[in-house]
């Protein structure tokens, strides 16, 4: 989870936490090797989803996962989702050929829930603890 607003990473946090999830909250992308202009070095993804805030202070959410991509994130794109209060300026033709997920702020937990849960039936039970 990637959001510069603390009120929403925390809320994220806490909710999936509390389900039984492990949770890594930021304010900015700046913890993942990609955004060092380094290619990705893990064999497995970091995590099975993300939720990524289009406004961020460095750098917006469509071009860092742009650059996860570019750089060899073993993330599945499918599983990047990229909020915004106001969908209407992100490029919906980027992110569809990148394949990530657009939604719209504010989002209920209970969205949060059907697509965590629509993720975790994309995985095998043995991917689901296959991470770094």
């Amino acid at each position: 989870m990637i959001d510069d607003e603390e009120s929403i990473r925390d809320t994220f946090k806490w909710h999936l936490e509390d389900q039984g999830h492990e949770v890594m909250a930021c304010d900015r992308p700046s913890t993942c090797t990609v955004f060092q202009d380094h290619d990705c070095q893990k064999e497995r993804p970091c995590g099975h989803a993300l939720f990524v805030d289009y406004y961020l202070p460095e750098i917006n959410g469509l071009k860092f996962i742009e650059m996860m991509e570019k750089r060899g994130c073993k993330g599945a794109t499918r599983n990047k989702i990229l909020m915004s209060g106001d969908t209407t300026t992100i490029d919906e033709e980027k992110a569809r050929d990148l394949g990530c997920r657009i939604i719209q702020k504010p989002i209920t937990l209970d969205e949060v829930d059907a697509i965590i849960e629509e993720i975790e039936r994309s995985f095998s039970p043995d991917e689901m603890t296959n991470i770094q």
